[in-house]
C-alpha cells in the first residue's frame, strides 16, 4: 500500500490471524509518526463497531510501526470480491457489500473522521 506494507502473521500462543501493517517512520525525510498515531487514535475510536476494522497491537521498532490489525476471516475486502468473481455481482451482493461500506463510513462520520482509503 501507499503507507505500509500489510502481511497475515498468526499468534503463536492462540494461532489466531491478523494482518500486520508494517508502517514507515519516516518516508523521503518526513516524520510520520503523527499520522500513525492519529489512525491508531481512529481505529481506538472505531473499537467494537463491526464494520470497522480493529485494532489488536501495536508495535515499535527503530524505523517502523507495526499494527496488529484483526483478520476479516469470513469476510471480504472489495478487492477480492472483485478479483474472484468471474460473472457479474447480483444485485444483492452489490446491496450487501455498499450496506456494510456505508455502514462503516456513516460511524466514522458520527465520530467527525471522514475516511480516504476505503477498501
Amino acid at each position: 500500500g501507499r503507507f505500509g506494507v500489510v502481511r497475515k502473521c498468526v499468534e503463536v500462543s492462540t494461532g489466531r490471524e491478523f494482518a500486520a501493517k508494517f508502517v514507515r517512520k519516516r518516508r523521503k525525510g518526513q516524520d510520520l509518526r503523527a499520522e500513525i498515531i492519529h489512525e491508531v487514535a481512529i481505529l481506538e475510536l472505531a473499537h467494537g463497531n463491526p464494520h470497522v476494522i480493529g485494532l489488536h497491537r501495536v508495535y515499535e521498532t527503530a524505523g517502523e510501526i507495526i499494527l496488529v490489525l484483526e483478520y476479516p476471516i469470513g469476510s471480504e475486502t472489495l478487492q477480492q470480491c472483485v478479483a474472484e468473481r468471474e460473472e457479474a455481482f447480483t444485485e444483492r451482493d452489490v446491496v450487501r457489500l455498499m450496506t456494510q461500506i456505508l455502514d462503516g463510513v456513516a460511524f466514522l462520520h458520527r465520530k467527525s473522521v471522514v475516511h480516504l482509503d476505503l477498501k
